[in-house]
């Protein structure tokens, strides 16, 4: 319980001092025009902030597949497994590609973590309603046809364990409509830095980057296909303890 109060202040600080930081230079550079300068900007910093956000828990992390990542791949859009609340830190800080996220609406309501999310380009749904869901993926298809890259966790919520929720397939939707490369993604034990024992832990965590997919052309028998694919990826590394 005693680190997980120190860790607390920790984070305190860190989101604090990132503002003046980072997030402020990257929101200044923006209305100035910079464009490709504050997107630089925000993928090292958002880089940084990631690594400094696990670190400060003690947990280990290794990569595997770094090699998998393209290169040069303008339409790009990683799919991941859902253990806790430290994902999106741990993919943003492991990964040197600057990504959003497809997250729920709720987290606009927190004071700093909403401008890191908007700074990053994420799509934000509200998952009760059906229109919500609609217009996000919409926004995340056009969003990937520009080039942005985004991440999405298809199981919707935190599995809490090495075993993955419901795989929603409908979620991969925003990678078929934009013609996107699909990168398979898959956390594993990411879940026993908090959600185990609802405190913060040291942990050796993992992060498996799979060899990227096209989506180009499939029909939709070929998509429902390649989605179950891509579960069976993602869900490979975890069952092997």
């Amino acid at each position: 319980m005693i680190r997980t109060v120190l860790y607390a202040v920790y984070f305190g600080v860190l989101v604090l001092v990132s503002q003046l930081v980072a997030l402020l230079p990257y929101y200044l550079m923006k209305f100035l025009g910079m464009r490709s300068g504050s997107r630089a900007f925000i993928r090292i910093a958002s880089r940084v902030m990631g690594r400094l956000v696990i670190d400060g828990t003690g947990a280990k992390v290794s990569v595997v597949g770094r090699e998998n990542l393209p290169a040069k791949v303008t339409r790009l859009c990683f799919v991941a497994n859902h253990q806790g609340i430290f994902d999106i830190p741990l993919v943003v800080g492991y990964i040197p590609v600057l990504m959003g996220f497809i997250a729920k609406v709720e987290l606009k309501k927190i004071p700093f973590l909403n401008f890191w999310l908007w700074a990053i380009g994420s799509v934000l749904l509200n998952r009760k309603s059906p229109r919500s869901a609609i217009m996000a993926i919409k926004d995340g298809v056009e969003r990937i046809r520009r080039g942005q890259t985004l991440c999405i966790f298809p199981e919707g919520t935190r599995s809490r364990s090495n075993r993955m929720g419901l795989f929603k397939t409908g979620s991969l939707k925003l990678a078929f409509r934009s013609d996107a490369v699909i990168v398979p993604l898959t956390i594993k034990n990411c879940y026993r830095v908090f959600e185990e024992r609802g405190r913060i832990r040291t942990a050796d965590v993992t992060l498996y980057i799979h060899p990227p997919v096209e989506t180009e052309g499939l029909d939709e028998q070929e998509q429902k296909e390649l989605a179950e694919s891509i579960r069976a990826t993602i869900a490979g590394p975890l069952a092997a303890e």
